[in-house]
Formats: structure tokens, sequence, C-alpha cells
């Protein structure tokens, strides 16, 4: 099988997530890498895991590729085809979870069949396949890592990169916030009042151009997101509460009690528009940011990008993987590589077929190198 038959294989298994049952395209793959190494696999919360080992010797280094099956939920409206009917044109490869991540866990699990057969390796290599990384990755990366205990040296994930080195990550902060204002009939508006509505509607606007001023040159500064409003009982009513989600990244200069603080004056200020009004807001971290630029893999990959005539870049832009849950572990070789992909969590998925086979190859690489028993 080809790394283009094997991404269609896994894209035609609707693996959405929610509501997450994914067990036919676990138990595919777990037969599949069954035939050259050794698998096992672990279940949580009716989402199975398949951890994969090919064992070269006792000792030296241990090398994890790590990649994700689920898939965020699809509708086929507006689809040129069935998200579930991968179809190839024009270099790409269309489907849900072409780009995130079918097409780089082809890739990935094809790399690591080949090296099965390479000579003069010490160590051990690690394929972690998971299935909930779409949902926040306790059932899938998270916990393999509590429940086999397992720290790697090195570790390579096969998100969608555009063939960039994803050396780092934002974190994620999530705020919540009710706003309580005046309730009165619709009609009265012409009285005095304070709308606990227009309160979170300029809030959303203000949020969205908070600049905290740390902006490195390749990660994005910290951004504030509402992404969820509600706020209404009836139509002719003026609703007395308004609630508000806000979706934070951010980088490691900025913590959660600065984006508490910064929230806090933004809503202070608007007392002064507004009027008083009182407020609730909890503002939670859920996943910690981190950037490792000057590790071995780093330099190792480097090595082989050029060997392979690309130009290595490094970048540390969207949103957060599943390798904080190793950085978190102290695992400092953490870089995520993987395919060109476009139209990620969006109607026409696709991923360009040329590097699926680009990254099959740089994890090759990267195995050897790392892995190789002559390493002068």
């Amino acid at each position: 099988m080809d790394y283009v038959e094997l991404a269609c294989k896994l894209i035609e298994f609707d693996t959405s997530n929610p509501p997450g049952d994914q067990s036919e395209c676990a138990d595919y793959l777990a037969d599949y890498l069954g035939e050259f190494s050794n698998v096992r696999v672990y279940e949580k919360d009716g989402v199975k895991n398949v951890l994969a080992e090919l064992a070269f010797s006792k000792s030296g280094p241990t090398l994890a590729f790590n990649g994700h099956w689920d898939t965020v939920p699809w509708s086929p409206e507006a689809w040129v085809t069935h998200p579930l009917k991968p179809v190839v044109h024009g270099g790409w490869l269309y489907g849900r979870g072409a780009a995130d991540m079918k097409g780089g866990l082809a890739a990935i699990i094809l790399a690591f069949e080949e090296v099965s057969g390479l000579e003069n390796l010490e160590g051990k290599l690690i394929l972690m396949a998971v299935g909930d990384e779409e949902t926040g990755g306790f059932k899938g990366t998270r916990y393999l890592l509590s429940r086999t205990g397992l720290r790697p040296d090195y570790v390579l994930i096969g998100e969608t990169t555009d063939l960039l080195l994803k050396v780092g990550r934002r974190g994620i902060i999530q705020a919540k916030l009710r706003v309580y204002g005046d309730e009165m009939h619709s009609s009265r508006v012409y009285l005095s009042y304070v709308s606990s509505i227009e309160i979170c509607s300029e809030l959303t606007l203000l949020v969205r151009k908070l600049d905290p001023g740390d902006a490195g040159d390749i990660m994005p500064r910290t951004t504030f997101a509402v992404t969820i409003f509600e706020a209404g009982v009836k139509e002719n009513v003026i609703p007395r509460t308004a609630n508000l989600h806000i979706d934070i990244r951010n980088t490691p200069k900025v913590t959660r009690s600065d984006v508490e603080s910064l929230l806090r004056r933004e809503l202070e200020r608007l007392k002064e528009k507004y009027g008083d009004f009182n407020y609730e807001l909890d503002v939670r971290e859920a996943a910690k940011p981190y950037m490792i630029r000057d590790s071995h893999l780093v330099r190792v990959l480097e090595d082989v990008y050029r060997k392979l005539g690309l130009t290595p870049v490094h970048d540390a832009g969207g949103g957060a993987s599943d390798g904080r849950f190793f950085v978190e572990e102290g695992v400092r070789n953490v870089v995520e590589v993987g395919p060109i992909g476009e139209n990620i969590h969006g109607i026409n998925e696709k991923v360009e077929v040329e590097s699926i086979f680009q990254t099959q190859k740089i994890y090759i690489e990267a195995a050897s190198a790392i892995l190789g028993s002559d390493k002068s």
C-alpha cells in the first residue's frame, strides 16, 4: 500500500469526534501495524489508542512518531464530493481529515513500516496513533503517557505544518464571562438602563484588538476571540444577563493572571461608558505554551531537510497540539512536521499529495539519523 492508498483508506473511516466512536479505524491500524511490530491497544472511555513498537536493541534512544485519526464533525452540504469519499484532483487529495491529519498519519505509518526493515539501528521506534486529539487529547496522547509511563527521548508529530518545522505552540486559556444589566420591556429603551447585550457586544470587538505586545519572530502574539455569545429570553425583553466565552491563545510571555488582568481592565473601562454593572469572570488555563528551537532533534531535522533539498524553516503558529503533553513531561526534543494542507476543519479540506510523500521521506531519514548505530 502506498501513501495515497493508505490516506484514502483512513479518510473513508468516519472518525468524527464528537461523537468519538472510532473503533473501526483503530482496529484496522492495529491489524496493519501488527504485521511487522509489537502492537498494544489502550482504551479510555470508549476511545481506542494504538501503540506500536519496534525494538532494535536493549539500549539506545527512543523515538516516537505521533499522530491522530479523529476529525472534527462534517456535513456533506457544500462539499464538491462527499467528505468520506476521497478524491485526488490537481495534485490534491480531498476529504474530511485529509489535512488534519490522515495524510500525515499515512506518511508516518508508512515511514514506520519502512524503518522496520532497516539495518544497523539501535534503541526503539514507537508509533502512537491516537483517537482523541480533536477534543483535548486527554483520552488519547495524554492517557497513553500516563497509562504506560512512556517518556521518549525524541518525538515527531505528523500534524499538517506545510513542511515547516513547528518548534513551538501557543497555549490555551479559556475565559467565561457573565454580565448583569437591567431587565426591562424592549419598548422602554428611551429610558436610562444598562444593557448586558450592548456591553458584551462592545467587549467582543475590543478583545479582538487586544495586543499584549508579545509577538515573536515565529510565534504570533496572544490573541483573544469570542467564540460563544449567549443572551436573550424573549423578543420583547431586554435580558438581565449575557454570557461570553473567550478563547485565548497565549505565548510563553503571557500568563493566565495577565489575561485576567487585561479582561478586568477592559470591563472596568466599560463601566465608565455604560454605568456601573456587575459581572462574573472565570479564567482557566487549558494548555501551556512552549517554544523549543535549539534541541538536538531540530538540528537533526535541519540536516535532513538539506539532504532532501528542502529549506528548513521554523514556525510556531496555529493552535495547540498534543506536543504540549510531551513537553509537560519533560521531553525537550519535540517537533511537528507534516504535509501541506488547506481548508483544515472546513469545506473541501485537502492535502497536497506530493507533500505526503515528502513527509514520509523526512520521517525515514530522521529515524535513520537518530537511531542509526553509526552516527559518525
